[in-house]
């Protein structure tokens, strides 16, 4: 026997607020909405000034114990007409462990390995899921741990602007970087530290405003939407003395940022995976 009945039912937006009230009346422990499949949906961005629109039809799902779904299945298919209610049988699950699925070991080459603590080995770079982002496994943190595994040497100076975990300075740090990292958020630049201490490695992070730091570094990555690298943009060239390694940008807003940072830097690589870029530049000599 289940332990939970999820009834779930397509409907149009209007009439959200009734069902769910009908749902609550006849013994939901909870209800959620959300777009229907194949709703387009497009989700509000930091540059974005109002909300988008929401998608006019909307999946409604309701929880009921046993007992009381067969009742509330049969006031909701009356109450939609022709419109499907689904029952979907639900057993309770061990929710502290079973989020884990959704964060595994990630192995950038035989140097450099990301990986949570319950899947980490000697070796590894040890990155606990927490309120800073910045595991190892978003496509754009992936390319930027690409590019250190690229361009780290040891004795060098690697800068990561909005370290949010401290993930790409430890990394750069494990690779015998002199390693600083800066964010906004003083949460962020704590989770980094505690990082650090796990890893056992040194790294500076703080949340000292760029125009503060003391350049030139040797490479810097920057993990950040296209807008507050555009901003950034006289910082990171006054900073970067080589490398420049950027991501986070939509592909339809590069020119955004790379038209602010050429010259005096220039495009040597750029790799998109779905709708997300990374770029690297390098300084122009002279």
């Amino acid at each position: 026997m289940s332990d939970w009945v999820e009834l779930r039912v397509v409907i149009p937006r209007s009439r959200v607020e009734r069902l769910s009230q009908l749902a609550f009346e006849h013994g939901a422990t909870g209800v959620q909405e959300a777009p229907a499949p194949g709703s387009p949906v497009r989700f509000q961005q930091p540059w974005d000034t109002e909300p988008p629109p929401l998608p006019l039809r909307c999946s409604l799902r309701a929880w009921f114990a046993p007992g009381d779904a067969t009742a509330a299945a049969q006031a909701l298919q009356e109450a939609v007409g022709d419109a499907e209610v689904e029952r979907i049988e639900v057993q309770d699950e061990d929710w502290a462990e079973s989020w884990k699925q959704h964060h595994h070991r990630v192995v950038v080459s035989e140097r450099l390995r990301v990986a949570p603590p319950w899947e980490a080995v000697p070796g590894d770079l040890i990155i606990p899921p927490g309120n800073a982002f910045g595991t190892g496994d978003h496509p754009t943190t992936l390319a930027c741990l690409g590019a250190i595994d690229r361009l780290a040497f040891s004795g060098g100076r690697v800068l990561d602007v909005g370290c949010g975990s401290g993930v790409l300075a430890l990394a750069a740090a494990a690779l015998g970087m002199e390693a600083v990292g800066v964010d906004i958020d003083p949460a962020a630049v704590e989770s980094a530290r505690e990082n650090a201490r796990l890893n056992n490695l040194r790294a500076d992070f703080s949340t000292t405003a760029l125009h503060r730091l003391r350049g030139p570094f040797d490479l810097v990555v920057a993990n950040l939407y296209a807008e507050v690298l555009a901003d950034l943009a006289p910082e990171l060239i006054r900073l970067t003395g080589r490398h420049l390694v950027l991501a986070g940008v939509l592909s339809d807003r590069a020119s955004l940022v790379l038209d602010r940072l050429s010259p005096p830097l220039a495009v040597v690589d750029d790799a998109r995976e779905g709708e997300w870029l990374s770029v690297h530049l390098e300084r122009i000599p002279g």
